[in-house]
Formats: C-alpha cells, sequence, structure tokens
C-alpha cells in the first residue's frame, strides 16, 4: 500500500495533467502564440504526457483545424510524442514548480519518445501555459526563461479567455 503522500502526490499529479491538458486545448482556440506552436505539428499526431509505471498522463490531438484536442489520460494508440517522467516524485517536482522542465530533462528524470523537435515545441506550448494563467512567482520558477512583452493586460484579458473556454468545456462534459 502507498504512503499517504505518495497518493496526495498521485492525485495531485493526475489533477495537473488534466488541468495542463484542458488549458493547452483552451490556449489553441484563444492564444495566437500557442495556435503559431501548435500548427508545427503534424494533423492527427497523438502527444502524451505520462508518469512511468502506468501513472497519471494526459493526451493531446493535434486537429487538422490546427487546433489541439485533449483526449484524457490514455492514448487510443501509440502516440508520436510521448513525455514520460521516470517516477510520480519527478512529475510532482515539475508541475508543483519546484524544477522546470528543462532541469527535469537534463537530470535524467524524464524521457522523450519521438520527434525531439516536437518536444521542444511542446514544451514552449507549456511555458507560455505557465506564464498566461500563473503569476510571475509561480510561472518563473517552473520554466527556464519568463517571456518578455507579456503584459498586464494581455495576460489579464489571455486569463479570461483560457479559463472561461476551461470552464465552457468542463459544463460541456457535465
Amino acid at each position: 500500500m502507498p504512503s499517504f503522500r505518495l497518493r496526495l502526490q498521485h492525485y495531485f499529479v493526475a489533477a495537473m495533467m488534466r488541468v495542463v491538458g484542458w488549458g493547452l486545448r483552451a490556449m489553441s482556440r484563444s492564444d495566437p502564440v500557442v495556435r503559431s506552436e501548435a500548427t508545427g505539428f503534424a494533423d492527427g499526431m497523438l502527444i502524451e504526457m505520462t508518469v512511468l509505471p502506468g501513472g497519471p498522463g494526459m493526451v493531446l490531438q493535434k486537429r487538422p483545424d490546427g487546433r489541439l484536442a485533449y483526449l484524457g489520460s490514455r492514448p487510443p494508440h501509440r502516440p508520436e510524442l510521448s513525455i514520460r517522467f521516470k517516477h510520480l516524485s519527478h512529475a510532482f517536482a515539475v508541475l508543483s514548480f519546484q524544477e522546470s522542465t528543462p532541469a527535469a530533462f537534463a537530470r535524467g528524470r524524464l524521457v522523450v519518445d519521438g520527434d525531439l523537435a516536437a518536444g521542444v515545441r511542446l514544451v514552449r506550448c507549456l511555458y507560455r501555459l505557465e506564464a498566461v494563467l500563473l503569476p510571475h512567482v509561480i510561472a518563473a520558477r517552473g520554466m527556464k526563461r519568463y517571456p518578455r512583452g507579456l503584459g498586464l493586460m494581455e495576460k489579464l484579458g489571455l486569463n479570461l479567455r483560457v479559463y472561461g473556454r476551461m470552464a465552457i468545456d468542463l459544463l460541456a462534459r457535465s
């Protein structure tokens, strides 16, 4: 039986994977920067982020209209890009902004299987998501470099659109 701490980390990581999936889906509809990055993925491409072995995860698919679709926690078939954390505690450190994605990669805490350029593109989308949705002091901890030129008014406008889109998506699922 896993410890209480591991169970809490599991629930946190599972919840954050959903938030990231829903957030990237909403950002690909609302933010021109993420929409531009998403067009670089091949149509129909499956993108998975998960925790080994068989832990929580999220799956995105690039649609022909250039948007990302959130498919849930398990891919319908083998994904073209898979980012796998080697342990739950590594995913927890990244998703709780204690460690940046590049630092985790450099320390061998995650594995990228598939097109590395697509992996870098996904990380740029994740950075944009963090920069838009989180306060500067928290977002800066989870990324290599906070984006210049993201003004407060632009950030607030994107926040409203993204959180609104996420709320609409959640209500539509009910």
